[in-house]
């Protein structure tokens, strides 16, 4: 509707919230005259507000990333970051979180993220999450994620920096799955994450636990690849260190059990039976995995 050819969409499967926070892979199918965001405290009445990118000029190739409050169909501008926004051509993050008058809108695109927080003069009002798209743009979400806060908002500035890790994963394995873990390797790789894998990584006269344990300290992930030789001495040495820091709080790296083809969950070895699992035969399971590991 509309002069802007605006529509929305919230997601009614959870109860109107006043405070919380709303995600999601956002893709723009058309590279100019497009517009898309996300919107919180929705209603079905054209009322929400909306944290969204837009170009300036229909020709234009970057966009503007924006606050503003619709009511009832009237848009109210809030605020507008002054670097404009390049997107990516494929997903770019969009987070939007928003406790009582303060918002704070981000969105990382390829090796880019941009930050805009501003305050709402108006009342606060809870409604819905959900997503917005304008001038008749052709979108694709994915990666959805909704969460209530009682927590204030802390800028992405003010928070402690992290060293980026070099490997997003770090591939534990037994020798005999070797083949069916470069196939996961390549499928992360397909998406754009980094591994890491011994037969790529350790070269002849490397010393393997020095390898060993710099990739497993470089690695946001390490994927437990389990078959049902996965006890061995090795990997067992692999996942058990980093198990023990990361109970103890010690270490940011987490391990996420991967079961590998024709494999069972009594499989899994008892250190980790507490933690979910993925399968790997299962490729919508693998896809949404793959986009968790894209988001986080």
């Amino acid at each position: 509707m509309g002069p802007y050819a605006a529509s929305y969409a919230v997601d009614l499967a959870d109860r109107p919230m006043l405070n919380g926070s709303v995600s999601a892979d956002i893709r723009l199918t058309e590279r100019r005259s497009t517009g898309a965001g996300l919107v919180c405290r929705a209603d079905l009445a054209w009322t929400f507000v909306a944290f969204y990118t837009a170009p300036q000029e229909a020709a234009d190739e970057t966009t503007v990333a924006r606050f503003g409050v619709f009511r009832e169909g009237l848009l109210i501008p809030l605020a507008q970051l002054q670097e404009p926004v390049r997107l990516s051509r494929g997903y770019n993050h969009f987070t939007l979180e928003f406790f009582a008058g303060r918002m704070r809108g981000e969105i990382r695109a390829e090796d880019r993220t941009y930050e805009l927080t501003a305050r709402c003069p108006h009342v606060p009002f809870p409604g819905h999450a959900g997503l917005v798209k304008f001038y008749g743009a052709g979108v694709l979400a994915k990666s959805w994620s909704v969460e209530q806060t009682r927590m204030p908002i802390v800028s992405a500035a003010s928070r402690p920096a992290r060293e980026k890790s070099k490997w997003d994963v770090f591939l534990c394995h037994t020798s005999d799955t070797k083949a069916e873990v470069k196939g996961l390797a390549k499928a992360l790789a397909a998406r754009g994450l980094t591994y890491w894998l011994d037969s790529e990584q350790i070269k002849p006269g490397d010393s393997v636990p020095g390898k060993i344990n710099e990739g497993l300290g470089d690695s946001r992930y390490l994927l437990a690849c389990i078959s049902e030789s996965s006890q061995g001495e090795w990997v067992t040495a692999e996942y058990g260190g980093v198990l023990s820091r990361e109970l103890s709080g010690e270490s940011s790296t987490r391990i996420i059990p991967v079961l590998l083809a024709d494999v069972e969950p009594r499989h899994i070895p008892i250190l980790l039976r507490g933690k979910r699992y993925i399968t790997s035969a299962n490729k919508t399971e693998c896809d949404e995995f793959i986009s968790f590991l894209l988001s986080h």
